[in-house]
């Protein structure tokens, strides 16, 4: 948010909006900017910290093949409108005298020579933001070399990206879904996750929908019950071997495995004080349909 509440979009995550980025969805994105909860930071991954420990060295090699020096701003990068567009960028690389973006990127993957859509629309973020020029991507892949890729950006983009992003913070403004997101029930649990102590009357027509629901559950009931009993006829079929083999095609397997699990409970009642530094608080919803049997 800004100082004033309003919700942002940011450059990394843009291509939530149009249900384009691999590993923002879009209903987790409209519920987390609709709970008004501030996103946990993501823990960096193996990749993440390859990219952040080469940054550097990759911003200077293509900075030298350019003929250009970046530098990697310390601000943020934002753009607002009076009708509900917020945006908000960093930049890996800069060069403030010809606006000139340089985003980095590193994969595990052979650069196909295409730039993946969500990776365009977190240009076209940064570009509107920052009001640049040029946007340059260094990209390092698994074949260690940098590819340099110069992505045009045409005025007809940032104006169909400026609408969609009003759109979309608009409803997020007015407390709606945004148009096209359909929502899982993990991703309702993040837009509301404090519950209030109160009753909501239901619309009557709502009457079918929590017949239906007990159908489903019901079913899903009956065959968790005929799995449970097939498995345990195949099961019986191989005894102790750990291979089940058909007209000479394996269709089943029950490997043995070993696993360790950690005794938080042993440790809590061993080192109290130690265990309290490493709480995480989370707060979770526990939906039950009454009347059940």
């Amino acid at each position: 948010m800004d100082e004033q509440g309003n919700r942002r979009i940011s450059a990394s995550a843009a291509a939530a909006i149009y249900g384009l980025h691999p590993f923002v969805k879009k209903d987790h994105y409209a519920a987390e900017q609709l709970s008004g909860v501030a996103p946990t930071p993501i823990t960096p991954n193996a990749a993440m910290e390859t990219g952040n420990r080469l940054e550097d060295t990759i911003i200077s090699w293509a900075g030298d093949r350019l003929g250009v020096e970046f530098e990697t701003p310390n601000q943020l990068f934002c753009y607002d409108t009076d009708n509900g567009c917020h945006l908000i960028s960093t930049l890996d690389g800069w060069n403030n005298d010809t606006r000139h973006i340089l985003e980095v990127k590193t994969t595990s993957r052979e650069y196909s020579g295409t730039l993946p859509d969500y990776w365009r629309i977190q240009g076209i973020t940064q570009y509107i933001c920052s009001d640049a020029e040029r946007v340059t991507w260094a990209i390092f892949d698994n074949t260690l070399r940098l590819t340099l890729v110069e992505q045009v950006i045409t005025e007809e983009e940032v104006a169909e990206h400026i609408e969609a992003v009003t759109e979309w913070l608009n409803s997020v403004e007015l407390g709606m879904t945004p148009s096209g997101v359909k929502w899982s029930y993990e991703t309702i649990q993040t837009r509301y996750q404090r519950p209030v102590s109160r009753t909501v009357e239901l619309p009557s027509e709502t009457a079918d929908l929590i017949q239906r629901l007990r159908h489903v559950r019901s079913e899903l009931a009956s065959y968790k019950q005929m799995e449970d009993e097939l498995k345990a006829e195949v099961c019986e079929l191989l005894g102790e071997a750990d291979t089940a083999i058909l007209n000479g095609v394996t269709v089943a397997t029950w490997k043995g495995q070993k696993r360790e699990s950690f005794d938080s409970k042993a440790l809590r009642l061993a080192h109290p004080d130690l265990a309290k530094q490493y709480l995480k608080e989370v707060h979770t919803r526990t939906f039950l349909l009454k009347g059940e049997k």
